[in-house]
């Protein structure tokens, strides 16, 4: 990584996603922490995802097209060799970040070098439904959380990518529907 590299890489692949895609765009574009690349990997929508990221006239954008839907798992290893950031923060097309999701997370990651991935609480809000679910914030909480499920919701980790790329901390296709419970297994491995 060079000097000219952002802080984040905020990785987001959409397949498909045009309902909330907007919504999940601008509550990036928006955050109020500014240094960060938004790879944005279209994974072969057919509906007007690619319509909606192209309408965005913002240099922060880096669009990616899959010349075929790779789905999931290859998508996001795709974003994870293709990220120029410090960080790799996760994103999913139908997801809203808070303003400052990103400056809060930045500033955990400088502050304690020892952790390789943080995440954050998550607002489930439809109009039937309102709720805060609430992920532990120690090592022990998570340990014992991952035991029986994951330890973090996945579309808000910011992770060091230097740890992902040297243990190679990508996503196991073999773990369809449960490749991030399966990477976070083996990232409590290297952060204990």
């Amino acid at each position: 990584m060079s000097e000219a590299d952002p802080m984040v890489t905020v990785l987001m692949p959409v397949y498909n996603g045009e309902r909330y895609l907007r919504e999940s765009i601008e509550s990036i574009l928006n955050q109020t922490f500014k240094d960060f690349e938004f790879l944005i990997i279209n994974d072969g929508s057919s509906d007007g995802s690619r319509d909606i990221i192209k309408s965005y006239n913002d240099e922060r954008i880096r669009f990616v097209e899959n010349e075929r839907n790779l789905k999931l798992i290859e998508t996001l290893n795709r974003g994870l060799d293709l990220a120029r950031g410090k960080f790799i923060a996760r994103m999913d097309c139908d997801d809203i970040s808070l303003p400052d999701r990103l400056m809060e997370q930045v500033r955990f990651m400088e502050e304690n070098p020892g952790i390789g991935a943080c995440g954050t609480y998550v607002k489930i809000f439809r109009p039937w439904f309102k709720m805060t679910v609430r992920y532990p914030t120690d090592p022990d909480g998570i340990k014992v959380r991952l035991l029986f499920r994951t330890p973090f919701a996945h579309p808000t980790v910011m992770m060091r990518t230097d740890v992902v790329r040297k243990y190679r901390l990508y996503y196991n296709p073999d773990y369809l529907h449960g490749e991030d419970y399966e990477m976070w297994y083996r990232f409590n491995k290297v952060f204990p």
